[in-house]
């Protein structure tokens, strides 16, 4: 289970969420974020990346909601889920809330299996479906690397290794 709430309250606060996952075999993820925009001309980005595998379920729940107070506040989230299984279950529950007339808010979501143009771009180059998919879930979760100072980058090279040893 993983949840973030946060109360933006400040002028100008500004709040970024960047969120990897692999989910395979029979596991569950549960996550919640919540993000209250409270002060005036506030911002939040909260951007989930992931694939399920095999008898996966994910539940992604993500709720922006712009308090009385918060005009000129934006808001936006958006999941890019990949299903590897025909035993995949995925959840994705965007929420916008509003009590302010003056506010911007997104949200949206990319769901689906891999295309067969690019399966057939592996095929041509003689990789199987099986490590395709493998490669492009390394993919999705090194690009969170990109960024981060440089022992944090480690450590979630690290951690993406075990999981998805090349």
């Amino acid at each position: 289970y993983n949840g973030v709430r946060t109360d933006l309250k400040g002028e100008r606060a500004d709040f970024q969420a960047q969120t990897g996952y692999l989910v395979q075999n029979t596991q569950l993820l549960d996550m919640n974020y919540i993000v209250n925009h409270i002060g005036k001309k506030t911002t939040s980005n909260v951007t989930a990346d992931g694939t399920l595998k095999d008898a996966a379920h994910k539940v992604f729940r993500g709720s922006i909601d712009f308090k009385r107070g918060a005009s000129g506040a934006k808001g936006t989230e958006n999941e890019q889920v990949l299903l590897l299984g025909d035993d995949v279950i995925n959840q994705t529950i965007p929420l916008i809330l509003c009590s302010e007339e003056d506010v911007k808010g997104s949200h949206g979501a990319s769901i689906g299996e891999l295309p067969q143009d690019i399966l057939f771009y592996f095929a041509s180059r003689g990789i199987e479906k099986e490590t395709a998919e493998k490669i492009i879930s390394r993919a999705k979760l090194e690009t969170l690397c990109q960024g981060l100072d440089e022992k944090t980058a480690d450590l979630l090279q690290k951690t993406i290794d075990e999981v998805i040893p090349t």
